[in-house]
């Protein structure tokens, strides 16, 4: 069903948006609007895999390695691990701009953890939930999967997280080091005294997270999207000023509404998974502290001794690089690298920086880390 808009939905705030760039800026806009609300939507997650795995919400999606790279395929099975409050297809966004798709073409075996949508009976899922059972049993799926039919003991994996999913990744890592060959985080905030906008609006001082979140129940989607908001308030003017511009390019509106698809899709947050995270690491910082202790075991990031990457974007507001580059040296292996990368918090993996540099670099990185026993 199309969203009729009124005649002009800027009325009331076409003053404000005409301060900021003028009359035309302000028709520019409300062309936008018009089409984000009228047009359909481009399919996503078109690259074709297999499912390997379900439990409850979570699936697991395997990509395999492309016929024409066969011959030069990695052994180490690369498991993506993207954000749980996002949809997980942002990894598979576009044929031509996919991290799932690119890494297969490439000739790694990829897997991708979709978390899926929780329901109100998931609200109890604490953290200890997500990373000892969720994630642990999948990582386990993954590897015997890899293994196939052959005996021997099952292949390590290479973790690559995003956002969140990074985080997690790291946290899974210190806690399950022995499946893990190596360990890469691309936008994933460990410092978060250092989480920029976000960490300023959940701060303890203004932000109950007892009184906010109901334990007992989901952190909405409509909640989790005016905060989004919030923390990039201009943002909602300048995609419509983009959407309108993209109007005469059939190939840019169609990769424009993909993004806009997925920044639409929220996805709810388990009541109890959201209060830890919120008050555990925005709120206490005990990541890094090593005091956050998840089903009894304290999270302890020197336990990371396989080879880590960390990237980060120079252009990210959500997770800036203050606070995800001091995973490099909270971590106790000896192979670290650190890359910053000139993109920004989606860019790095959808845009033309994906397959151009992001893709490359990871392959190159996955290749030279495979570890002699599988």
């Amino acid at each position: 069903m199309k969203l009729e808009l009124p005649p002009d939905p800027l009325s009331v705030l076409r003053p404000l948006v005409e301060g900021v760039g003028g009359a035309d800026q302000a028709d520019r806009v409300r062309r936008g609007m018009q089409l984000l609300a009228t047009l359909p939507r481009p399919p996503v997650g078109t690259t074709p895999h297999e499912v390997i795995h379900r439990q409850n919400k979570l699936v697991v999606r395997y990509y395999a390695p492309a016929s024409a790279a066969v011959s030069g395929r990695s052994p180490t099975p690369v498991i993506v691990v993207p954000s749980m409050i996002n949809r997980a297809y942002i990894c598979d966004l576009e044929p031509d701009r996919s991290l799932v798709g690119g890494l297969a073409a490439l000739g790694h075996a990829v897997y991708l953890v979709d978390w899926g949508e929780p329901g109100p009976e998931d609200a109890h899922d604490d953290v200890a939930k997500v990373l000892l059972d969720l994630l642990h049993r999948a990582v386990d799926r993954v590897r015997r999967h890899a293994r196939g039919a052959r005996r021997g003991p099952l292949p390590a994996a290479h973790l690559l997280g995003y956002c969140q999913g990074g985080t997690l990744a790291a946290m899974y890592t210190a806690l399950r080091p022995d499946g893990v060959a190596g360990l890469v985080t691309l936008n994933a905030p460990v410092k978060f005294s250092e989480g920029g906008r976000f960490r300023r609006f959940v701060d303890g001082d203004f932000f109950d997270v007892e009184e906010a979140i109901d334990a007992d129940g989901l952190v909405s989607t409509d909640l989790m999207a005016a905060a989004f908001k919030l923390l990039d308030p201009m943002g909602n003017w300048t995609k419509y000023i983009a959407i309108d511009a993209a109007a005469q390019r059939p190939g840019l509106l169609a990769r424009t509404l993909a993004r806009e698809r997925w920044l639409e899709e929220n996805v709810p947050m388990a009541g109890a998974f959201a209060r830890e995270f919120i008050r555990e690491a925005y709120q206490q910082d005990a990541l890094l502290a090593g005091t956050w202790q998840v089903g009894g075991e304290r999270v302890d990031l020197s336990r990371v001794t396989c080879p880590t990457m960390v990237c980060t974007a120079k252009r990210d507001f959500i997770a800036p690089s203050a606070a995800c580059l001091p995973l490099a040296g909270a971590v106790g292996s000896r192979d670290v690298t650190l890359q910053q990368l000139d993109s920004g918090h989606i860019g790095v993996v959808v845009g033309s920086f994906g397959p151009r540099v992001f893709y490359p670099l990871l392959d190159g990185w996955f290749r030279s880390r495979n570890p002699a026993r599988t």
